[in-house]
């Protein structure tokens, strides 16, 4: 579904068709704030970023768009993170190789040991933020959950001509609706696999925070 498709349900849902009370623009914006509410709520974006080791070089960018990193691979292997214990900027000192561990700090994706070789392929696995939203732009989240931004809008379309009972009301539907997906996100995961305890590595990381 297009962002223009999305904002023309909403405006028959609202009864706001060719209302000029409510601008594209207007709308455009409650749907990419809906958009990343349910991303750092739910982590519904889901990317892959792909970048080349420099020999000697440790600490890398963290990708623009990332909310939290779910895995990082080097040359097709998981590495797993560590705590950051020492300056992070101390790369001198630090001992080289094929990198095993990684640590964030400062927006930036550190290896360790250092890579000696260059053009060793580097894979970040993301939960991502949204892209701003117009006309002409695609919708970040999956297709599966536009529908469920369209409560976030019309309450905020409700706040806005002062109808305080209505915007709670649809408020109150798309919280219920982000509960609902976390819980079919958390079912997906596991597929057809046997709930297991999650190993520490496995847990996402979020920029700044030490492991």
């Amino acid at each position: 579904m297009t962002p223009s498709n999305l904002a023309t349900i909403i405006r028959e849902r609202y009864n706001a068709t060719g209302d000029s009370f409510f601008s594209d623009t207007y709308i455009y914006n409650l749907i990419y704030q809906a958009e990343m509410e349910l991303a750092l709520e739910a982590n519904v974006i889901e990317n892959s970023y792909t970048t080349v080791s420099v020999s000697g070089t440790r600490e890398y960018a963290y990708p623009d768009n990332a909310i939290s990193i779910r895995r990082v691979e080097y040359k097709g292997v998981k590495v797993v993170p560590r705590e950051l214990i020492d300056d992070p900027k101390t790369s001198l000192t630090e001992p080289s190789g094929t990198p095993a561990e990684y640590a964030i700090w400062d927006n930036e994706l550190i290896l360790f040991p250092t890579p000696d070789t260059d053009d060793d392929q580097i894979k970040v696995f993301s939960y991502d933020m949204p892209s701003e939203v117009s006309a002409t732009s695609t919708l970040s989240t999956p297709a599966q959950y536009h529908l469920s931004l369209i409560h976030f809008c019309i309450s905020n379309m409700h706040a806005k001509e002062l109808n305080d009972k209505m915007a709670s009301y649809h408020m109150s539907l798309w919280r219920d609706e982000i509960r609902r997906i976390k819980r079919e996100r958390k079912r997906s995961k596991h597929g057809d696999m046997y709930a297991v305890v999650r190993d520490e590595a496995d847990i996402p990381a979020h920029p700044g925070v030490l492991f």
